[in-house]
């Protein structure tokens, strides 16, 4: 049986309640809301429940709607990438999360993105699949408003042309899920609303400041968003990784999930993409955080140790361990005690 996990609500400084659930246990991974959403309904699809069951397996899995759609407050809300980066510190706040990884999917990228330069302290790792810097890159004007009218006409319709242009490998069953989809997550209004958000999304400004090791992931045939916008993207955020995968469709987890979460989790752990070989880190590949930690590593202290140390969690600790683990190549602590070594960060000690 799926779990379901239980609801909470998290309110957003400029108004309104945000809903948010989380399952699974470890670090913490959270998938920020894209165009429309539902913290039940997006679940229901057999390749998205696998998915989270996967995640959930290794992560602390957190995921919430946005404002104006699905469990969350329903009004008009004025948007902005101030205000969905509210949303996301809401969450975290309440839910009593200090640093976690982030999945931005379409219209999330440009928020999760913007959070990690404006919260670099907050952000481990930052994922951008299908995504952009700038709404205008998305489609021409016209493209926006002639989806803008087919929603005010005719909105049954309108998420029938969606589906069919969102999944076009998809089967009708895939197709009809999602066509149900949209028509649960929102409403007319609120469509129209985040699709102007959409096309007037730029965050360009921020993105040359973030911090946190970035992939940006996206099918070289995406139907909506071009490959173009991620190159942008990836450009634009220093030291991301772009990765093209060979695939056009553009549902999160709509397909081909295998291969798309096993990219995600070996780059939140800093393994080698899909098989692919790398050298052990560098000292510079390492945060300050995963350096100090490493450290205290090889001076033999446990990971309770560690935090009571650095003033962190032991929950943080195990985190940045895995990290290091990851980027290390390595398969236990005499490994990692030896590499810090090698990096001098500390030396051998003579015994007395």
């Amino acid at each position: 049986m799926t779990a379901t996990p239980e609801v909470h609500y998290c309110r957003v400084p400029s108004g309104g309640h945000v809903a948010t659930a989380s399952l699974g246990d470890g670090p913490p991974l959270i998938i920020l809301p894209g165009w429309l959403c539902h913290l039940h309904e997006f679940w229901t699809h057999p390749s998205t429940s696998s998915a989270r069951a996967r995640l959930t397996r290794t992560h602390r899995l957190i995921w919430y709607d946005r404002l104006g759609c699905g469990l969350s407050d329903r009004q008009r809300f004025p948007h902005s990438l101030r205000n969905d980066a509210d949303q996301l510190l809401a969450v975290m706040d309440t839910l009593g999360i200090a640093c976690a990884s982030l999945i931005g999917h379409c219209a999330a990228t440009p928020a999760a993105a913007t959070f990690a330069a404006w919260y670099p302290e907050r952000v481990d790792r930052l994922i951008c699949c299908s995504g952009f810097a700038r709404g205008s890159v998305v489609a021409a004007p016209h493209w926006f408003e002639g989806l803008n009218q087919l929603i005010r006409i005719d909105w049954p319709l309108a998420t029938r042309v969606l589906a069919a242009m969102l999944v076009p490998s998809g089967g009708s069953q895939d197709i009809e899920w999602f066509n149900g989809f949209q028509r649960t997550a929102a409403t007319p209004a609120a469509a129209q609303q985040l699709l102007d958000h959409i096309r007037t999304l730029d965050a360009c400004p921020f993105l040359p400041h973030v911090r946190a090791p970035t992939l940006v992931l996206h099918d070289r045939h995406d139907p909506a968003i071009p490959l173009d916008a991620g190159k942008e993207m990836a450009a634009l955020i220093p030291g991301a990784r772009l990765y093209i995968a060979e695939g056009r469709d553009h549902g999160l987890f709509m397909r081909a999930s295998g291969s798309i979460l096993e990219t995600i989790l070996a780059f939140i752990t800093g393994r080698p993409l899909n098989g692919e070989r790398s050298p052990p880190a560098s000292q510079d590949q390492l945060t300050q955080r995963e350096q100090e930690v490493l450290r205290l590593i090889a001076e033999g202290m446990t990971n309770k140790e560690i935090a009571r140390t650095l003033g962190i969690s032991p929950g943080t600790v195990e985190r940045h361990v895995t990290n290091i683990y990851g980027k290390m190549a390595v398969r236990g602590r005499a490994e990692a005690a030896m590499r810090a070594v090698q990096l001098g960060l500390t030396s051998l000690r003579e015994p007395s």
